[in-house]
Parts: structure tokens; sequence; C-alpha cells
């Protein structure tokens, strides 16, 4: 094996334990992507990424994280942090050890190592940035990072579950979990000193199953034709024909679409991979009614000068209203199970999977128990193979 060579999962994997009998206990490898940044192989096979510097005329060396608990972007983007400080005449090292010995609070730790991090490496970091506004930084702003315990951390879970939804304090917890393994592989705190460490999320039961009924379906359609935005009432409609996130749709833009194709060509979806949404005859008579707003490129264009419909609750609510369904009971989300609840009839769930982009048919399960004509279909067809060479017999 090369020992320079372009960091790759594969690769780092493939990687063999450095020789009972070789002079050194590690052996070391080099990024091509970026230089300064190794990995070391000891003979227990355990990994490890490693910053290798100069500076001032001292070469020095820094610790990035072990391997695969630190990602190889994690690492790269560690070692161009590093560098930046080096460019402007800090050592890092120095940086770090003296926030050690400063008693650094978790708010300069979020503000300095944490947020530039989560941005740099995160599409969801306007999400993150909310929870550690809302509920984070209000609890643990001031405490000193190495001194914060695992029972305060516990009760901050107990606490948050308390005040939102048990998925949400999950997700936020993720987060303050995440920040101290951060803060460990950076080595701001001793190693072995996670306080998040044996937490336990709360078990949730997310499996929410609310879908227009044929008859609600009349009405909703009914109640469409009623709503004063017609921009709102058909970006509803589009999420019932595609079955599209309804994010997704709220950012739809001429550009993305192929009328002679009838094809909705999305850039990143939810997994951050684009893929291609078939457009059906519905789809087709919105999108060809659909005006074009001169300095807004997207379908559905909001209030503001260039930018796009927002959540349209208002209008949400009030065609539910006028459905007669509760609006409390029924989300933008929940069009999109109704479109996938009418494929059932028709599709597999492999091609459930692909119409609505899911990354595996596990998360397509759900909708299995719908209807099990398909199923009872296929079995049909092996009882007559048998009845009819019997018969032939």
């Amino acid at each position: 094996m090369k020992r320079q060579f372009r960091f790759n999962k594969r690769s780092i994997d493939a990687l063999p334990a450095c020789p009972a009998d070789a002079r050194s206990k590690e052996i070391e490898y080099a990024d091509t992507d970026i230089s300064g940044l190794r990995l070391q192989v000891n003979r227990l096979s355990r990994k490890s990424f490693l910053f290798r510097y100069q500076i001032k005329g001292r070469k020095r060396a820094m610790k990035v994280g072990g391997y695969p608990e630190t990602t190889i972007d994690e690492a790269r983007n560690k070692a161009i942090e590093w560098k930046a400080m080096i460019a402007k005449g800090q050592d890092p090292q120095e940086v770090r050890d003296g926030a050690k010995t400063t008693g650094m609070t978790y708010q300069t730790f979020y503000d300095e190592y944490l947020w530039p991090h989560i941005l740099s490496t995160k599409r969801s970091a306007k999400a993150d940035a909310s929870r550690y506004r809302g509920h984070i930084l209000p609890a643990l702003a001031d405490k000193e990072l190495g001194k914060i315990s695992t029972l305060e951390l516990q009760r901050f879970h107990n606490e948050t579950k308390g005040k939102v939804a048990v998925a949400t304090s999950n997700r936020i917890f993720e987060l303050v979990r995440h920040s101290f393994t951060l803060a460990e592989q950076w080595s701001l705190i001793p190693p072995g000193s996670n306080p998040a460490r044996g937490i336990r999320l709360w078990k949730e039961n997310n499996k929410r199953e609310r879908y227009l009924s044929q008859e609600e379906l009349v009405r909703f359609m009914k109640a469409l034709e009623g709503e004063r935005s017609q921009t709102a009432a058909d970006y509803f409609r589009l999420l019932l024909a595609t079955g599209a996130r309804a994010a997704e749709a709220a950012k739809l833009q001429w550009s993305h679409i192929s009328m002679e194709r009838q094809q909705w060509h999305l850039p990143i979806g939810k997994s951050g991979k684009g893929r291609v949404i078939i457009l059906n005859e519905v789809a087709m008579e919105i999108l060809l009614r659909r005006p074009h707003v001169e300095g807004n490129p997207y379908v559905f264009p909001g209030r503001k000068p260039g930018q796009p419909i927002g959540y349209a609750t208002r209008a949400w609510r009030r065609v539910l209203t006028r459905a007669g369904i509760d609006w409390k009971n029924l989300r933008r989300h929940d069009l999109r199970h109704t479109h996938a609840s009418y494929l059932v009839e028709v599709a597999s769930l492999h091609e459930i999977a692909g119409i609505l982009g899911h990354a595996n048919t596990s998360t397509t399960q759900r909708y299995a128990h719908l209807n099990d004509q398909r199923l009872r279909k296929c079995s049909s067809h092996v009882s007559d193979l048998m009845r009819a060479a019997a018969a032939g017999g």
C-alpha cells in the first residue's frame, strides 16, 4: 500500500495493522488532498488521524481523533481550520492548550470551535443553530466545558423532555452528545471524560399514519377550488400529485422542470442526493397554468421578491376548515403519505420507494399493510398454476 493516497473509507478500512516486527509502533499514511493530515495504524489495527505542521521553525503534531469515530471529512475540516490559524501566525496547539487551562466555557467552545465546524460540514446547520440557541446554550453557555457533569446533562435531558416532543428532545440531546464527542476528539476535554456518554435517548413512537380517505379527498379537492390563494392551493395540489416533500415543492424552480420529458429534476433532496420526480397529468396541468413571475425563479413565489412560498399555514388551515377536516390532525406532510397510500394499490414497495425517493424500502414498509390485494393476486397466480398443472395431469 502506498504511504500517500487520497483518504477514502474503502482504502482506510483495508489498511493492515502495523507489523509486529516493525521498528515503529505505528505505520503512518499521508492524505494527498490536505497536506499535513496523516493517518496512523498501530499493531492492533487501531487507526487515528494526526496533523503535522511546522511553525516558527518548529515541527509539531496534534491528534485529530480516532477513526472511524472521526470521519475523513471531519479530520480534513479540522486540519483546514488549523492551517488557517498557522497562516495567521497562531500555533493551534498553543491555542488549544490555552483554552484548556483558562476554563473555557461551553459558549466559547460553541463560538470558536463547534459552530464553525457545524457551518462547514452540515446541511442542517440552520436547524442546529435554532436548537442550540433555543435549548442548549441557555442551559450550558456559562458552564465550564471541562466541569459539566453527567448528572447535569441527564437533568437537562429530563427537563427538555417536559418542554418539547420526545423526538425533538432526542434530537436536541444528540447535538449535545456530539458536541462533547468533538470536544474530546479535539483534546479540549481529557480523553474518556465525555459526560454525555451513557445517557440514553427516549424511546420514540413516531410512526404516524394519517391519510386522506377517498371521501376526504373529494372534500379537500373542492375546498382547494375555493381557496383565495391559488398559489398555495396549487402548492398543496402538487404535493398530493407527486408525493414530494413540502420543502422540496416550496423550493421548486422553473429551471428544475423539463416540460418535454415531464420530469422534475431535484438537485438535492433530504438524503443529500439528487433525484428525478415523474410528473403525472395533474402535476403537468398545475405547472402549465402557473404564471412565471419576473425576477422570481420559483414556481410558487412568496410575498417577498425573489423568494419562494413559505409554510402557507393560514391557507392550509382555511382549506381544511372548508373541507371539514381538523387541521390539528392533518399536516402538509400527510399529503405525501396519502400519495403513497394510493400507490400501494398499483405499485410494489420497491417502486413506491423509487417514486418517493426513499434510500431503502424499510421506510416504505409502513404502507405495506394498507392494501394486500397485490400480494393476494401474486399468491393466487401460484395456486392457478398448481391447479392447471393438476388438471393437465
